[in-house]
């Protein structure tokens, strides 16, 4: 079954049951998820649960009190046995020194693992941090840390969220190529699209974005 996108409180409610399953090695009760997320209602937690399920994170076994059953769950998708990815964090680098992006690092960042299931190469990965507002609308804020797979733009599809150097900035963008030229496009209607031919060196697509990490 196809997942489909949850609101807040839905992704709240199942990232509280995976958590749980983690921990105890069984699902909570309906009763522990309502503590949990401080509903007091047996069927405002009932109402939660049936949205997850229709929209395929979840199954339920009916009169079973811990009868929730994540679907599609991989405790250890790339065979890590239990250790997380260690990640390089990049520092400033130049969009025409693309090559030093591993050389010099910030530091190291370690992931939960399950944020890597979509890329094709876990060694491919790197964390970059969003030079600016740009995506604001696409909900990416100057400062996110972003979790990027270094793929070359030939391999990118259009409308893809990416990671870019220009200049010395790393940049999360909406990437298109038409016309000969790589399209930049913000998500923030006080910022332009930018675009470039594929050789200018002030422009380097380091790859796509799988995600996010952002501290309050």
């Amino acid at each position: 079954m196809e997942k489909n996108r949850l609101t807040q409180r839905q992704n709240e409610a199942y990232e509280f049951i995976r958590g749980y399953v983690d921990q105890h090695r069984k699902p909570p009760t309906m009763q522990e998820i309502g503590d949990a997320l401080g509903i007091a209602s047996t069927n405002g937690v009932y109402k939660l649960l049936r949205a997850l399920e229709k929209k395929g994170w979840i199954k339920r076994e009916k009169h079973a009190a811990r009868g929730i059953e994540l679907l599609d769950e991989d405790p250890d998708p790339f065979a890590m046995g239990g250790g997380l990815p260690s990640l390089p964090v990049v520092s400033r680098t130049a969009s025409d020194q693309p090559e030093r992006l591993r050389e010099r690092p910030k530091g190291t960042i370690s992931v939960d693992d399950r944020l890597l299931r979509q890329a094709r190469d876990p060694d491919g990965c790197l964390v970059g941090q969003a030079g600016d507002d740009g995506m604001n609308g696409a909900g990416i804020h100057k400062g996110d840390l972003l979790l990027i797979e270094e793929m070359d733009w030939e391999d990118l599809d259009n409308g893809m969220l990416v990671a870019v150097l220009v200049k010395e900035q790393l940049l999360p963008r909406e990437f298109h190529f038409a016309n000969g030229r790589i399209h930049l496009r913000p998500a923030d209607r006080h910022y332009t699209e930018d675009t470039f031919p594929p050789d200018d060196p002030g422009c380097y697509v380091i790859g796509r974005l799988l995600g996010l990490i952002r501290t309050l």
